[in-house]
């Protein structure tokens, strides 16, 4: 919901939040800042609206209200005791509204909801427009407080701006089918994962809220370890793999697997970070899927894939994919 958010400051201050509502009224919430030492009550609020004519209609509701007077160009006062006469006045003119609180036991702080018989009030119904408030009981904090105060002021002419939604990247797993005896590449060239990619941030994503975006940065951490970026990392399971910032990969079995028969599989293992924006590094298993003789898919009764993650290898251990935080 839009909102609106300013402040009236003076020996004491004033923050105010306007928020619009979804039945068409504007939730007023006021605030005495004493953070300087000096304390005050609200006892009432004066305001202009941008369509004068929207004076005859009001409503207002509030646990503390005690009374209003609505009339355009005419409030000065609610009542005997409550008025705006004064500096305020002469500077900022008389208001459409005012709204008293708690009258004589005025709050430090307060909120009520004005709302309109035929009308659905917004923002652009106070935006620019001039405000004011009385003050009692104002003093330092926990001495006398036998002064008051009227503060005059005028709202932004712009509501205020929705913060940036927050992004959120997260990492997919990944397969890489290869040979027993693949060792590394000694010209520069990378391994091609099992759905064509070339990179294993290929299917990573970036989500704002909103909208899923591809994800654009780099991979931060190999093994759980930022330093172990393009360095030489060990599989779970046997196997080394060099993994860089661009998300290329490259695998080597290192001789870990020269005890396995034809068409043996063994599943091997290691983890990816990537830039996490707002949220914790997020974690994705990177799976290798090592093979004697012959390439992985066509050594293999079911087809690789999904149905590769979870299964159990003849050595017994079972490997699964999963999403966790670093």
């Amino acid at each position: 919901m839009a909102s609106l958010t300013f402040a009236f400051t003076d020996t004491v201050g004033v923050s105010i939040t306007v928020t619009e509502q979804y039945n068409g009224t504007l939730l007023f919430a006021l605030d005495v800042d004493d953070s300087a030492g000096t304390a005050a009550d609200l006892n009432a609020w004066y305001f202009d609206l941008a369509d004068d004519s929207l004076a005859s209609g009001l409503t207002v509701s509030g646990a503390d209200v005690t009374d209003d007077n609505f009339e355009a160009n005419k409030v000065t006062k609610i009542d005997a005791f409550t008025n705006m006469n004064g500096e305020v006045v002469k500077e900022y003119g008389k208001f459409d509204g005012g709204v008293q609180f708690g009258h004589p036991a005025s709050p430090p702080s307060t909120s009520f909801v004005p709302g309109h018989d035929t009308v659905a009030l917004t923002l652009n119904d106070i935006l620019a427009q001039d405000f004011g408030i009385s003050l009692p009981s104002v003093g330092e904090l926990d001495g006398a407080r036998q002064d008051s105060m009227k503060l005059g002021g005028t709202a932004p002419d712009i509501p205020d701006q929705p913060p940036e939604p927050e992004r959120v990247n997260t990492a997919n797993s990944d397969i890489l089918e290869d040979f027993a005896d693949k060792t590394f590449s000694t010209d520069g060239t990378t391994d091609i994962l099992f759905d064509g990619s070339s990179t294993v941030i290929t299917n990573d994503t970036s989500f704002d809220g909103t909208d899923e975006f591809i994800y654009t940065g780099d991979v931060s951490a190999a093994n759980n370890d930022p330093g172990a970026v393009a360095q030489v990392v060990m599989g779970d399971n046997g196997g080394e793999l060099i993994m860089c910032a661009n998300g290329t990969v490259d695998f080597s079995a290192n001789g870990d697997f020269d005890d396995q028969t034809v068409s043996q599989e063994e599943l091997t293992s290691c983890s990816y970070a990537i830039e996490g924006g707002v949220r914790p590094r997020l974690t994705s298993t990177f799976l290798v899927w090592a093979m004697t003789g012959g390439a992985a898919s066509s050594s293999l009764a079911t087809p690789p894939g999904a149905p590769l993650l979870g299964r159990t290898t003849p050595s017994g251990r079972r490997h699964q994919s999963s999403n966790s935080s670093v």
